[in-house]
């Protein structure tokens, strides 16, 4: 027997993440320095830094619960609600495992603090649409029994916050015993003794956290059974887009034809803030993202190539495009449909800049032309619904 992918959950914010078709750690990365010295044979120890962890997950979902659960949302935002993905929060993320052949969780794993540094859209004719979301983190949990993602809400007053599924189990850091893994108040990272201490029952904060609904988000493991049925998945929602309902469009005008691919990269560099005496990063932020892409076009005829070389490039009539102009600013729109013809979800990048294609011809197969752009301002609009 082996574990397989039917097991394995990922939830943050109280939400299932739908439709994935991988999703886990990919990276756990720790600096090592090994320390010598002079007239020693041997080495007399090593030196670890605070980890990098890569979190990524692959979704066939086409609808806007990835995109609202980074922005710490609702998951039922109303139709036309633009997530923007520069306003990002740090999210945690638990894995239960379920036993083989059960909804009972067997094992758990717990990545907290997670922040978003690049998502990517992919649509194509022949596969569903995917989207590809890379998350850096500097901690992970390994739990022999369930894990908990807790929310409670401040009210000013109110200090000490009760594990409902505890008492929680411990891991040991340096000196510290930590039963809860995580805890935030208001998206800011809680620091162990400086801003709460901890049992197996309880988060005790130093100063009562400020009032808000659901502020305080805790992780902790324990011995309390939890399950997770097969339905506790969105089934209404789409379980696959293909070409068929995506549409591409350029500078407000129609469909742009012969589309055979597409995809839209965001991406941010992300720089960590560290402190001496933290085990843990205090944060990670950025400073301008990056958008880019790219359509791939089988043109159906050579006047309609040379009329999309044109759109691209801002020209029209019988002038000619040269590759030595500074190509213009031309707004991008994705739409994906659902059965009914209602608009599903919206990308939009305002300021493209196109590059010119490459034209090259094979023998024995059709031309296809890339079209690569890039974003003036790295601004990727996200929609639920149209914008």
């Amino acid at each position: 027997m082996a574990i397989k992918g039917g097991q394995i959950l990922h939830v943050s914010g109280g939400f299932i993440i739908d439709r994935i078709q991988t999703g886990g750690l990919t990276g756990i990365n720790v600096n090592e320095d090994r320390l010598e010295e002079l007239g020693n044979v041997e080495a007399i120890g090593t030196l670890r830094d605070v980890p990098d962890l890569t979190f990524e997950i692959e979704s066939f979902d086409v609808t806007t619960e990835l995109e609202s659960i980074l922005l710490g949302g609702i998951n039922d935002e109303a139709p036309g609600t633009l997530f923007d993905l520069t306003q990002s929060v740090p999210i945690n993320i638990i894995s239960p495992f379920k036993a083989s052949g059960a909804f009972t969780v067997d094992g758990g794993v717990v990545v907290p603090f997670l922040t978003l540094e690049s998502m990517s859209y992919s649509f194509s004719l022949g596969d569903p649409a995917t989207m590809n979301a890379t998350l850096r983190g500097d901690s992970v949990f390994y739990v022999p029994g369930s894990v908990f993602e807790e929310t409670f809400s401040g009210d000013g007053i109110v200090t000490v916050f009760s594990f409902t599924d505890g008492p929680a189990f411990k891991t040991t850091i340096g000196a510290d015993e930590y039963f809860a893994l995580s805890v935030t108040v208001d998206n800011v990272r809680q620091k162990l003794t400086t801003d709460f201490t901890n049992t197996n029952a309880d988060v005790t904060f130093l100063v009562a956290p400020a009032s808000g609904t659901d502020n305080i988000v805790v992780t902790y493991g324990s011995a309390v059974a939890s399950t997770y049925a097969q339905g506790v998945h969105n089934i209404a929602d789409p379980i696959g887009i293909r070409g068929r309902d995506t549409y591409l469009s350029i500078d407000g005008g129609s469909n742009w034809l012969g589309v055979q691919s597409a995809n839209i990269d965001w991406s941010v560099s992300l720089e960590r803030d560290e402190e001496f005496g933290n085990a843990f990063i205090v944060g990670q932020d950025f400073d301008i993202p990056e958008v880019s892409g790219s359509v791939t076009m089988k043109p159906s005829d050579v006047d309609a190539l040379f009329t999309q070389i044109q759109a691209v490039s801002g020209i029209t009539g019988s002038d000619i495009v040269n590759a030595a102009e500074d190509p213009p600013e031309i707004d991008i729109e994705v739409i994906i449909l659902d059965d009914a013809g209602a608009t599903t979800k919206t990308w939009i990048v305002p300021d493209a800049k196109f590059q010119l294609p490459q034209l090259s011809g094979s023998v024995g197969s059709k031309m296809e032309t890339d079209f690569a752009f890039t974003s003036a301002t790295g601004v990727l609009e996200v929609y639920t619904g149209d914008d």
